[in-house]
């Protein structure tokens, strides 16, 4: 509920930060959250505006290879990395776009419509299956606890749902 990062691999164009802030009965406690690294994001910024344009997750692929565009370990994207960076609402603004959208979707909103103000990230908690040796797999959407981050967003609410739309149409051609 308080958009911190629990930990685990931070999402491309973010780093985790550790910052002390005082709770509710006056005791300082620390957290981690969320803080950009500018030049990931350029690259998440592109990889947004390039699937709208190519409208394939394949061409988008083929792009990032052929313009040595490369992950944060210095790889090349693959298909599988693409849609997970796609398809993480971290990168979204929490507005009343993106709220009005989530609620349509059936997923569980641990904040305020009010805290969807247009400035911060959106956090999403329960996205995949914790199970030991084997890899994470994808939850449903539905499945999902969503709050609103303390990072701020960076794609518009209506871009990112534009993207879900698309990858969920190409899903339904496969």
């Amino acid at each position: 509920k308080t958009g911190r990062w629990l930990g685990g691999v931070t999402p491309t164009g973010f780093a985790s930060k550790q910052v002390t802030y005082t709770d509710t009965n006056g005791k300082e406690r620390k957290m981690h959250k969320l803080t950009p690294v500018e030049d990931e994001l350029e690259v998440v910024k592109l990889i947004y505006s390039k699937f709208l344009e190519l409208r394939s997750l394949t061409k988008l692929e083929t792009y990032c290879i052929q313009n040595d565009i490369k992950s944060k370990n210095n790889v090349d994207y693959s298909r599988f990395a693409l849609r997970n960076i796609l398809t993480n609402p971290v990168y979204a603004t929490a507005d009343k776009t993106m709220y009005d959208w989530l609620a349509e979707q059936n997923i569980e909103i641990y904040a305020n419509e009010n805290d969807f103000d247009g400035l911060n990230g959106i956090m999403a908690y329960n996205k995949t299956i914790q199970k030991q040796n084997t890899s994470n797999k994808q939850r449903d959407v539905s499945e999902w606890i969503i709050s609103v981050g303390a990072h701020p967003g960076v794609i518009p609410s209506s871009k990112w749902i534009s993207v879900q739309k698309l990858l969920k149409r190409n899903r339904s051609k496969a």
